[in-house]
């Protein structure tokens, strides 16, 4: 199936498909819609869409730590903001999870 038939079936802009598949959630400008999209397109793959946006964003966050130094502050700013954002996706995710009885 191409990405193409994926974003006709999910409704998914073809660029957050193309940053999933990819591994890099940088090329994506706005992550506030990246990671229902995760979700919806892990369910679409039968995988557990928890693990898989916890694993993304994890991999993600490893991704912006190779990134070479970091220059000035508001670079790590933007760093300790990205894992504040993990956390908290990852702890919103393990409480649901434990709230829908899965648990």
């Amino acid at each position: 199936m191409s990405l193409e038939d994926v974003r006709s079936a999910l409704g998914i802009p073809l660029h957050y498909l193309q940053a999933m598949e990819s591994g890099k959630s940088r090329l994506v400008a706005d992550e506030f819609y990246l990671i229902p999209f995760l979700r919806r397109y892990a369910e679409f793959l039968d995988l557990d869409p928890a693990t898989t946006v916890a694993q993304f964003l994890g991999d993600a966050a490893r991704e912006e730590s190779r990134g070479g130094a970091i220059r000035g502050v508001e670079a790590e700013r933007g760093s300790q903001w990205l894992w504040i954002a993990v956390g908290g996706a990852v702890v919103v995710i393990v409480a649901l999870w434990l709230i829908l009885g899965r648990g």
